[in-house]
């Protein structure tokens, strides 16, 4: 019986699940709502500076 091939193909599915779950893995471990550092934000609203 050929082994190897079997080997090989158990191999590389293992991988492939193991990336999937990674992939996974680091998405849930992030906060889902995330601001977006280039959208514009309303100014603060401070008193103008006095001289």
């Amino acid at each position: 019986m050929a082994f190897r091939p079997l080997i090989f193909g158990v191999l590389f599915i293992a991988v492939f699940v193991l990336v999937i779950l990674s992939i996974i893995w680091v998405d849930k471990s992030h906060p889902i709502r995330q601001p977006d550092p280039l959208a514009p934000t309303a100014p603060a609203n401070s008193p103008p500076p006095t001289q």
